[in-house]
């Protein structure tokens, strides 16, 4: 049975997937990203009058040297450590190993700055734009806010994996500053990790070379590398490492999806909130083909393994597909020479090359998930109500029996499914049933399938729906509660320069009522694994059972049964590849 059933439905029409290079562009830069703000960013300043004390108070010894820190601007008790070294640089003969431990250092460390970025390319307009930031592979740094810096604080601990479908994004982005979140009684962490080619990528030789016998999954070693730093360091700045919450979004939240599955992160984390992404899908492996993964980058290619990929982007950079040579080679070239010289010869990367390697992940994720081998923790998931509409706004509308045909002959065995639950939908907008058949395909579905496995484990697990609809410059709340709208409501860190509230100057009154409840929701979570608190509308745990989600809006309220006659056919499809080994949840 075809299993990545995601391929199914999205070249379910020609002008979906067409293969040009801007459209595969378009999708890889848009498709599962959390997205970034493009507001200046925040300049930081003690404003204590006693400047020696001050000085003191901001030096924090790590278990690698002091780094000394500032003051928020923002909110001045806070106080905020950027650019701290997790790993070593990745550069030269380090580059694509897993993260290695970084260098001490003797004198006092500037943690004034951010550190570079991650090597990336560049958006530079749109709600999804990347701050202007310098770019390297000497990018391993993580940030700290914080209340307090006593070793006896012993404050929960909120670690942010950002999103940007794999091949963007910082944990340096403004709309990630970790301010707000920290008044509230939380040490907030955010980090870098290697993305795109130099975070994702497996060949023979780098397996060989490798002390685990494989390669790949770069990005996320150094997430877990990020996370040993929590472990290691965090108490020295107020936080509690045996209450760590791990969370993020799109990217970042497939991420934290990961880190759940792996038994590598045993131990590191012991809760975890999930917004818009999940890894429930089957993922292709180091060493057999899996030719549907890579059709929604590259239509047509055959070899999709890890190892065919590597060899062929190898061969593509060096003219060695095999050997050590190509390795040798491919680590003297920048990464934009090596970038340069594949849109040259035209050979394409999946834009998510995360592979069943057999260490980090010993079987498919959703199997270690099932099979009760993943991290057993509560949990928070959920998804926006209107995810597809930025991510695929070209999609054209076309006639309703154009739209049945389409399906009928791209996913024949789910066609007659698929159209009697979007039919409705598709009455009113062929395009918008389409948006949002591939919104619950890839987002709210996996949501749903990833409170079903914590509810089998025993574990507390909360659902929500984000439907507030932020407002846009020129667009007011045109495009609904769109992907990555509910990050600003998270950290509430979108504030103009000119907003005298700590506010985003559009925001009304119901935008600061849903980032209220919101903030307070993800810190009562993180304190004590319960979202619920006084003042709050009740948010019941899932239960398959039961079915109900918290639908987040100015008005809070619990539904039952939220898109089931839908989420119960993407289920159906995206078990198909596992159904031998897990039982049905239905």
């Amino acid at each position: 049975m075809n299993s990545c059933y995601i391929t199914r439905i999205m070249p379910f029409s020609s002008w979906l997937l067409r293969g040009t290079a801007l459209m595969r562009a378009k999708y890889l830069s848009l498709a599962l990203a959390s997205f970034c703000s493009v507001i200046v960013s925040l300049v930081f300043a003690s404003d204590s009058t006693d400047e020696t004390a001050d000085e003191s108070e901001l030096v924090v010894q790590t278990a690698s040297g002091a780094v000394k820190g500032a003051y928020s601007s923002v909110a001045p008790e806070i106080q905020t450590f950027k650019g701290i070294p997790f790993a070593a640089p990745p550069v030269g003969d380090l580059r694509w190993r897993n993260p290695q431990p970084v260098t001490a250092w003797t004198d006092v460390r500037d943690a004034t700055e951010f550190g570079s970025r991650c090597y990336q390319p560049t958006l530079e307009q749109g709600f999804y734009a990347t701050d202007p930031q310098p770019t390297s592979e000497d990018c391993l740094y993580l940030n700290v806010w914080t209340s307090s810096s006593s070793n006896d604080a012993s404050m929960p601990v909120m670690v942010w994996i950002h999103g940007g479908a794999f091949i963007m994004g910082s944990g340096s982005e403004t709309i990630y500053n970790g301010d707000r979140l920290a008044q509230d009684g939380v040490v907030v962490v955010t980090v870098n990790y290697r993305l795109g080619l130099m975070g994702f990528f497996a060949h023979p030789a780098l397996s060989a070379e490798s002390e685990t016998g494989v390669s790949g999954n770069q990005g996320l070693y150094d997430q877990i590398a990020a996370l040993q730093w929590v472990q290691d360091n965090i108490a020295a700045f107020g936080g509690d490492p045996n209450n760590v919450t791990i969370f993020g979004e799109s990217a970042g939240s497939i991420s934290v999806c990961y880190l759940v599955a792996t038994p590598l992160s045993g131990g590191l984390f012991q809760k975890a909130i999930g917004q818009s992404g999940g890894c429930f899908a089957k993922h292709p492996t180091l060493n057999e083909s899996g030719e549907e993964f890579l059709l929604l980058a590259t239509p047509g290619v055959q070899d999709t393994s890890g190892y065919g990929v590597g060899q062929r982007v190898a061969g593509a950079l060096s003219g060695d597909a095999d050997g050590k040579s190509a390795i040798a080679q491919m680590r003297e070239m920048s990464p934009g020479e090596i970038a340069a010289k594949l849109v040259e010869q035209q050979v394409n990367v999946p834009w998510r090359s995360i592979y069943v390697d057999g260490v980090m992940f010993p079987e498919q994720m959703r199997l270690l998930m099932s099979g009760g081998d993943a991290n057993r923790v509560d949990t928070i998931v959920g998804s926006t109500k209107d995810e597809g509409v930025m991510l695929w706004p070209e999609i054209p509308e076309v006639p309703l029996e154009a739209w049945e045909s389409n399906l009928r002959s791209s996913a024949p065995e789910y066609a007659e499914q698929l159209i009697a639950a979007y039919t409705e939908d598709a009455e009113k907008s062929t395009k918008t049933a389409t948006q949002e058949m591939m919104s619950d395909a890839i987002f709210t579905s996996e949501m749903r399938t990833w409170a079903q496995h914590v509810e089998n484990q025993d574990k507390n697990v909360f659902v929500y729906v984000f439907n507030h609809a932020p407002p846009l410059e020129g667009m007011g709340r045109s495009l609904g509660a769109f992907h990555g709208g509910e990050i600003q409501y998270v950290f509430q860190s979108h504030a103009g320069e000119n907003a005298d509230d700590g506010f985003p100057e559009l925001w009304d009154t119901s935008d600061r009522e849903v980032a209220s409840m919101m903030r307070r929701y993800w810190v009562n979570f993180a304190k004590t694994g319960d979202p619920n608190g006084e003042g709050l509308p009740e948010w019941p745990e899932y239960m398959t059972s039961t079915n109900q989600t918290l639908a987040i809006e100015q008005k809070a309220n619990v539904v039952s049964d939220l898109r089931k006659t839908k989420l119960d056919v993407h289920e159906r499809m995206m078990r198909g590849g596992f159904v031998e080994a897990e039982p049905s949840q239905e």
